[in-house]
This record gives C-alpha cells, sequence and structure tokens, in this order.
C-alpha cells in the first residue's frame, strides 16, 4: 500500500493529497500532526527530515510536495494532468505556484521554522522584510487571480496552481482560527499579512469540489 506521512494543517501536505486524488491514486494516510511515532517514522524516511513524504508500493520514497506531484504526473498519466503541458498554461501555472510557494515560505521559514531567534535585535528588521515578501506575493496572487475569466488558473481546468493557490489560502484563514490552541499560528499572525477579498472569492468557487471536502 502506498503511504502519505502529512501533516492535516499542512498546506504542503494538502497540495499533496489534493493531487493524490486528481490522479486517482490511493493511499494510506498517517498524520504525524502530534504522533510522535508517525513523526519519528516519517523523519526515518526522509533525508530532509521534511513532511509529506510519499511511499511507494516497492518502498521508494520521495519527500518535497512540487517533487511528489511531478512524479505522480509521470508515474500515473493515465489520471488528470497536475501540470498542464501547453506552454500558455504552462507559464500561468508555474507563475501562479510559485508566488503560493514564495509567499508560503515567507511566513512559515520565519515565523515556525526560526521563530525562536525574535529575540535577536536584528528580527524586527528581519521580521519586516519577510512579511513584506510574504505580502507581495499575495497581492500578486489577487491580482492574477482576478484577472481569470475562469475560475481555474488553467484554461484546461484545475491544476497544480489551483492546488498550490487554495491551500494557501486556507492555511492563512485557519490561522486566526487556530492560533488559542497553535503557537505557530499565532506566530506566524504577527507578521500581519493580511488577505485579500480576491482571493477569498476565488477560493470561494472550489470549497464544494468534492476533492477540497475531503481534506477535512
Amino acid at each position: 500500500m502506498r503511504l502519505l506521512y502529512h501533516f492535516s494543517v499542512s498546506p504542503y501536505s494538502r497540495r499533496v493529497r489534493l493531487a493524490l486524488l486528481q490522479k486517482r491514486v490511493a493511499v494510506e494516510l498517517r498524520d504525524a500532526l502530534g504522533n510522535a511515532t508517525l513523526l519519528e517514522e516519517a523523519q526515518r524516511l526522509g533525508a530532509m527530515k521534511t513532511v509529506p513524504i510519499f511511499v511507494e508500493e516497492d518502498g521508494r520514497v520521495l519527500g518535497d510536495s512540487m517533487v511528489i506531484t511531478h512524479y505522480l504526473d509521470r508515474a500515473y498519466p493515465s489520471g488528470p494532468p497536475i501540470w498542464p503541458t501547453s506552454s500558455e498554461d504552462a507559464f500561468a501555472v508555474f507563475e501562479a505556484a510559485s508566488l503560493a510557494d514564495a509567499g508560503l515560505a515567507a511566513l512559515a521559514d520565519p515565523g515556525i521554522r526560526y521563530y525562536g531567534l525574535r529575540d535577536s535585535g536584528a528580527w524586527e528588521n528581519v521580521q519586516k522584510e519577510y512579511a513584506g515578501r510574504a505580502q507581495r506575493a499575495i497581492d500578486a496572487l489577487a491580482d492574477r487571480v482576478s484577472s481569470l475569466s475562469r475560475p481555474t488558473v488553467a484554461a484546461s481546468g484545475w491544476s497544480g496552481a489551483d492546488m498550490w493557490i487554495y491551500t494557501f489560502v486556507i492555511w492563512l484563514e485557519t490561522l486566526p482560527k487556530i492560533a488559542h490552541e497553535a503557537a505557530f499560528a499565532a506566530q506566524v499572525l504577527t507578521f500581519g499579512c493580511t488577505l485579500p477579498p480576491a482571493l477569498q472569492r476565488w477560493a470561494d468557487q472550489h470549497r464544494d469540489r468534492e476533492d477540497v471536502r475531503q481534506l477535512g
């Protein structure tokens, strides 16, 4: 059985789950959030000790959401493509995905992984720099989706770009709701980034998708 070690609220994990559903690839989900045993298993399997971790039926292991989704496109070509190949779609899709990745990394890295350095005298400038990067990426995504004449980034339909943007948006929406019980959420919120209504309206078009509802 294929396995996916994931964190239930992680946008990196959620995008892989959406990709697996797109490709109709059956997988056993192992949520390592708050489960020390599963987290230890995942970290033992992946050289970089990050999550998500995808384990093929033959035991081969892949980490990194982008890598996993490109592998799925090639290993399971019968399912709908995650990453379109036409030049027009590819440009729009990869541009949008790169913006989502940039915005997410600009918040997740300093807001979660390096937040312990906040007592440094340099922290205020670092936080300001990364908050600016994140907001610029978020605003650029809002501009991109506002210019669309269709619900999806690619003319060919739901793709990796939509998975990347949607999971980023719902992560940003979730942070204030869980900040009282999740320290990482409260930390990210200190960066003061805002979610433009245009991105929420775009996400509204996709909230009732069957695969999106399965994310929980």
